[in-house]
């Protein structure tokens, strides 16, 4: 899992989580040091498993120290180190988003709840409005996105970042965080991996080049993988593993670059 992904599977829960869960994780670590998650105090709440029957069991500061109460066994001590909660630091994702892209228009507050708008992204052929939402698997996040775009002036392109769920909904395309950018988890910056102006449809120009010789290979690799439940959700991840099967299988052959292979499975996935 990249720093990318790990940062995607904590927003979307939606709420605090605990050092003690990722102790030993790196990409955790980095995504702490760097920003992209804040201290939050400590959990409301912990798991009482010292009992025959396991249950929530509340937070409380008492004699000097954090502890919860079981009703069978009584007040517990805990360690308060296994107890810091994080929460995402949306505000310092969204700046970051901004600055790779070298957004215009951007807005360093939420428009409406949860939906932010990062700015305007230049492409050869047009420009994109680019937003993020936490979320987009239920019809109540879809009405919230609605709700906050409709306070926007309309822009004819339109991209909406989210970590979880990709609903599709008309005049605006959606992307994962992780098949936008990546994470380095040294420095802390993001690296685009993904062109939010071809993610968003806008036509490229035609610049006269060939397409790619392996493309009708690429591609049956692709829908090989979809017909046998085999692909992954990750644009990135799914296009490292087309290339590896690809060059598995044509060891003497040049392989192509993994964008090349990238841009084929957006293709694949957005019907273009």
């Amino acid at each position: 899992m990249s720093a990318a992904t790990l940062l995607c599977e904590i927003i979307a829960q939606g709420g605090k989580v605990t050092s003690d869960f990722y102790s030993d994780d790196h990409d955790f670590a980095a995504l702490v040091t760097h920003g992209f998650l804040r201290k939050a105090g400590v959990l409301a709440s912990v798991v009482c498993d010292e009992c025959d029957a396991p249950h929530s069991a509340s937070v409380v500061y008492e004699g000097g120290g954090y502890c919860c109460f079981c009703p069978e066994l009584g007040f517990l001590p805990l360690d308060a180190a296994r107890l810091v909660a994080f929460l995402p630091d949306i505000p310092t994702l969204i700046s970051q988003l901004a600055d790779v892209f070298a957004c215009r228009q951007r807005k360093s507050s939420s428009l409406y709840e949860q939906t932010w708008r990062i700015g305007m992204v230049e492409s050869a052929a047009a420009s994109v409005m680019v937003y993020f939402h936490p979320t987009l698997g239920t019809e109540g996040d879809a009405r919230d996105l609605q709700n906050a775009l409709a306070r926007e002036a309309r822009s004819e392109w339109r991209l909406v970042v989210t970590t979880q769920g990709t609903l599709s909904m008309d005049g605006r395309a959606v992307v994962r965080l992780d098949d936008l950018v990546e994470i380095d988890t040294e420095n802390g910056l993001l690296r685009a991996v993904a062109d939010p102006g071809i993610l968003a449809g806008i036509p490229r120009k035609n610049l006269g080049g060939r397409p790619s010789v392996h493309g009708p290979m690429i591609l049956s690799i692709i829908e090989e993988r979809i017909g046998n439940g085999e692909a992954l959700k990750g644009r990135n991840n799914e296009a490292d593993a087309v290339l590896d099967l690809f060059i598995r299988r044509n060891p003497h052959e040049k392989a192509p670059s993994r964008s090349s292979v990238r841009d084929y499975v957006t293709k694949v996935r957005t019907g273009r």
